[in-house]
């Protein structure tokens, strides 16, 4: 698939879906997908998987508390539905009380240190041996089960890569805090491409200019044949996490490409990732939806004025004209303006103007409080 894919909408005027069969003015758009060859972190969930990877067995996923403490945070969690403050509260006390086990409750595994692995990367790392490879003597003998460890890599380096299934029980999500969720949705196996609608391209003469979000998915593209191609040639393992590292730094930088810690390009302007673009003033709720310009509507910073009254506020005319909703007044007289348009004659505000430069009106709103009325706001 690539990212300017016609199955996914059109930026033309003259083109045509292939979905839909429908022109731009009535095409939508549609989504499309990319398979990745090998599942990656998501960048929004990378501490949840972490603090996840810290609070169970790495060999037999059970949580890392006794049966005591499993039963006791247990009905503490289910006694804190509904509430999120007290129920992250006590999913934090047991993230807490598992880091301190160093061995399972259930299989007696050992569990080392889970955290992230390097500064510029997606990695999390498990030393599980931290004290033998810290230990400094020349008489250290490694344990069997360092040996087996140490064993299930060259067994990993020969064989496929696959994803395992995941074996963790209900009552373990619910200490986890997950509830429903499965920690399989934490990795990316699809990445959805969104219509061509949202990120359509600016022609030019020669050329066009594509949208960060197409130039991303590109690069996502070029990343995951890349990575295809090195496992069906039988590369080194080390080329594939390389091309494993460059897709999990491209998928990250396509939702926030503000990470801290993560490697960014030295050259080029920065690119903005989904994130960038819902949040923040510039952003699509507070920019686009909550901040919209619609009409008779408007704002100002109001000061007094010792030439008005104190029922009285001063408009600039071409302010007052867009503001206002002109409507036949209940009584005439009230009324001293006219304002004649091609369809009807309605009538306005008792208004003057004052000042041969500055065009200021002057609407008396004890007189006709329901003349000048600006209609409700519309809904976003």
């Amino acid at each position: 698939m690539a990212p300017l894919d016609a199955r996914m909408g059109i930026s033309g005027k003259r083109e045509t879906c292939r979905t839909c069969g429908l022109r731009l003015q009535d095409c939508n758009g549609h989504f499309g997908h990319v398979k990745l060859v090998l599942p990656v972190f998501h960048v929004g969930y990378f501490k949840k998987v972490i603090q996840i990877l810290q609070s169970i067995c790495k060999d037999c996923s059970c949580i890392l508390l006794s049966e005591t403490d499993s039963r006791k945070f247990l009905v503490a969690i289910r006694r804190s539905q509904g509430e999120g403050l007290r129920h992250a509260a006590v999913v934090r006390k047991v993230a807490e009380q598992c880091r301190k086990a160093k061995v399972c409750f259930e299989c007696g595994a050992i569990n080392g240190l889970v955290r992230k692995a390097g500064s510029y990367s997606l990695k999390i790392a498990h030393d599980k041996f931290k004290t033998f490879n810290s230990s400094t003597s020349q008489k250290k003998v490694p344990p069997q089960d360092k040996v087996d460890f140490d064993a299930s890599f060259e067994f990993a380096k020969q064989s496929k890569f696959r994803s395992s299934r995941s074996i963790i029980n209900r009552a373990v999500r619910e200490l986890l805090g997950l509830r429903d969720a499965n920690p399989e949705s934490f990795l990316w196996r699809f990445i959805p491409a969104p219509p061509v609608c949202i990120r359509p391209s600016v022609g030019q003469e020669t050329s066009s200019t594509e949208d960060d979000v197409t130039a991303k998915l590109g690069d996502i593209i070029a990343a995951n044949n890349g990575l295809r191609h090195a496992l069906d040639t039988g590369a080194p393992v080390q080329n594939v996490v390389e091309h494993w590292d460059y897709l999990a730094l491209q998928l990250a930088m396509y939702i926030n490409s503000d990470v801290p810690g993560l490697a960014k390009a030295e050259f080029g302007k920065q690119i903005r990732g989904f994130v960038q673009r819902l949040k923040g003033k510039q952003g699509r709720f507070r920019g686009n939806l909550s901040g919209k310009r619609v009409d008779f509507s408007g704002r100002t910073v109001i000061s007094p004025d010792p030439n008005l009254s104190i029922d009285e506020v001063a408009v600039p005319v071409l302010v007052a004209k867009n503001m206002t909703c002109p409507e036949v007044s209940v009584s005439a007289q009230h009324c001293k303006v006219e304002r004649k348009s091609q369809k009807r004659r309605t009538n306005l505000a008792r208004c003057k103007l004052r000042g041969e430069e500055g065009h200021t009106w002057i609407a008396t709103l004890r007189n006709a409080p329901q003349v000048l009325r600006a209609p409700p706001r519309p809904h976003c």
